[in-house]
């Protein structure tokens, strides 16, 4: 079966396979990305993982395409039922197959062939998600300056319903924060966003720890903050802050998963290796469900996933489980989390 003849067959994400054994997977992913190369890798282990010895789905070797313009050319000759890809707008080039979105990139295009399995992962989105639900009402942003850091303020000036009394950007190399302490302190903020890198992140958790503002102060960041880095003297800071992410290795879901991963590949799973063994529970779910085709059954129930438990609209796109953490001296504790379904515009069809 190839990629644009299968939607004259009607099989993929219309049918289930008419064999238990007829269930082929292929992987496509983006060269042209720097990290492609590694992100196909971690998928494919974590795929893998997923169908340990079990019957029913062949994953033949995946391809590589240099870009979104040479999307379907690299897959013209390509035979499979399902494909993961990190393209978003896969099925809308590639008719026919069932295929798994686990690039975090939404897609421009509605079809009912598409599976977004990483959902809406943006994580200033993920932050003020978490801050509306603190009902922080005066919040400050405090960003690295680059292209990422800016994306990030304006997915969170996007879903924050609170407000935002201004931004601020970090420069890689910065190491005084005490203007902007002195924002906080003055404007009696009670919530601060935080996105930073490098020396930068640990010279403001310096500068939050000692700017009298614990006390009035909650900060969320998505930042990844190395605890071992932090002086003792500055974990106060960390006291009043929670961090908000898509993914977590070191919680007690994802301690098997992590376990496994790390025995087959000698890494901690990375959220792509993540993706891939989502990607393999789901269709195996999915092959012994009740309804007429593979998407029917992955839109239904819930999968317990080792980010927790994770469903799916009526349109493919995943609600995900997002994990709101505190620091602790040996790992980071699960507060709680947010289900967080997907920004579109599609509906069902």
């Amino acid at each position: 079966m190839k990629f644009q003849t299968l939607a004259a067959l009607a099989l993929g994400a219309m049918a289930l396979p008419s064999s238990a054994l007829a269930l082929s997977v292929t992987l496509a992913w983006d060269a042209s990305r720097s990290t492609g190369s590694d992100w196909s890798r971690d998928v494919m282990a974590g795929l893998n993982l997923s169908l340990l010895a079990q019957d029913g789905i062949e994953v033949s070797g995946g391809v590589s395409y240099d870009g979104p313009e040479d999307f379907e050319a690299a897959l013209a000759d390509v035979s499979a039922d399902v494909g993961l890809t990190d393209y978003a707008d896969a099925s809308a080039m590639a008719a026919g197959p069932l295929f798994f979105n686990l690039g975090t990139q939404p897609a421009e295009n509605c079809t009912t062939n598409m599976v977004h399995l990483a959902g809406d992962v943006a994580l200033g989105r993920l932050a003020a998600i978490y801050m509306n639900g603190i009902n922080a009402q005066r919040t400050f942003a405090f960003v690295k300056e680059s292209d990422e850091g800016k994306r990030h303020l304006d997915d969170f000036r996007r879903a924050f319903t609170g407000g935002l009394g201004g931004a601020a950007f970090a420069r890689e190399d910065q190491v005084d924060f005490e203007n902007e302490m002195a924002i906080l302190r003055v404007t009696k903020a009670d919530g601060a966003y935080l996105d930073l890198e490098g020396e930068a992140l640990y010279r403001y958790l310096d500068a939050f720890a000692m700017g009298e503002v614990l006390e009035q102060t909650k900060a969320v960041t998505t930042s990844h903050i190395d605890y071992d880095r932090v002086p003792e003297e500055t974990r106060a800071a960390l006291d009043a802050m929670t961090l908000v992410s898509a993914w977590n290795a070191d919680t007690v879901d994802a301690a098997d998963f992590k376990e496994a991963f790390n025995a087959e590949t000698g890494t901690d799973p990375s959220f792509a290796g993540l993706l891939g063994y989502e990607a393999g529970t789901i269709l195996l779910e999915a092959m012994d469900g009740e309804g007429d085709s593979l998407f029917t059954n992955i839109v239904g129930p819930s999968v317990l996933s080792p980010r927790g438990p994770l469903s799916f609209d009526a349109q493919g796109f995943a609600i995900v489980p997002v994990g709101a953490y505190s620091f602790t001296d040996e790992a980071l504790s699960l507060k709680g989390r947010i289900a967080v379904a997907a920004e579109h515009n599609c509906s069902a069809s």
